[in-house]
């Protein structure tokens, strides 16, 4: 199953987050697609696309949200 969550982008300066389509393959585990999108000469992920992730969910903008937590 597909979803989008969000993963944290590193030396940003502030808190930003960049939507990334994952795969579900367990109860709260994700691998992250993304790589046709990843630039790392742009933007630095926490986790880059292939992660095997867990989640936390979050309020952001008045909805909630599943941001990348750590490697699974």
């Amino acid at each position: 199953m597909n979803i989008i969550l969000y993963v944290r982008l590193l030396n940003e300066g502030v808190e930003v987050f960049r939507p990334v389509s994952a795969t579900q393959v367990a109860p709260n585990v994700f691998v992250l697609d993304g790589a046709d999108s990843y630039d790392p000469e742009d933007e630095e992920w926490e986790f880059p696309p292939g992660s095997r992730i867990s989640t936390v969910e979050r309020m952001m903008e008045g909805n909630r949200v599943l941001i990348a937590r750590r490697l699974e």
